[in-house]
């Protein structure tokens, strides 16, 4: 008498791993962050670098100066001297500030301030302060 197979064939082996690959490839696209999600998390990423700032200039009663370029942006105190206090190059490549500068004065009440963030993408988003409050992402 013969033996009935047990077990499973190489092919049907192989089609579960392909539809496990196609699977997890979808997933993995999927999952990819879009231009407005990355700027977003570069907003939040400078919101808190320049709210650092902030309570460093009060705590120093010293101004600093805010810098962005292609690259990335730097932070410096006034009068400038020496290397930049913090470099930091943009998370996403492609990424641009306008305006390129800002000033974070010593005192409490800053000037009211925007900024905003553009990728190469089209994408753009603005924080700002009104002076008195946090930086925020704006409407």
């Amino acid at each position: 008498m013969a033996r009935p197979c047990a077990g499973f064939t190489l092919l049907e082996l192989l089609l579960v791993l392909a539809i496990i690959g196609i699977g997890s490839a979808v997933v993995t696209l999927s999952l990819r962050d879009s231009p407005q999600t990355r700027l977003q998390m570069e907003a939040e990423r400078l919101i808190a670098v320049l709210e650092a700032s902030r309570a460093d200039a009060r705590a120093s009663n010293t101004a600093m100066h805010w810098h962005a370029d292609d690259k990335g942006f730097e932070l410096q105190t006034l009068p400038a001297s020496g290397a930049a206090l913090r470099a930091m190059a943009w998370q996403y490549k492609g990424t641009q500030a306008t305006p390129t500068d800002v000033l974070i004065s010593a005192e409490p009440i800053q000037a009211r301030t925007t900024v905003t963030l553009r990728h190469g993408s089209g994408a753009s988003l603005k924080i700002g302060t009104d002076g008195a409050a946090a930086f925020k992402v704006l409407p």
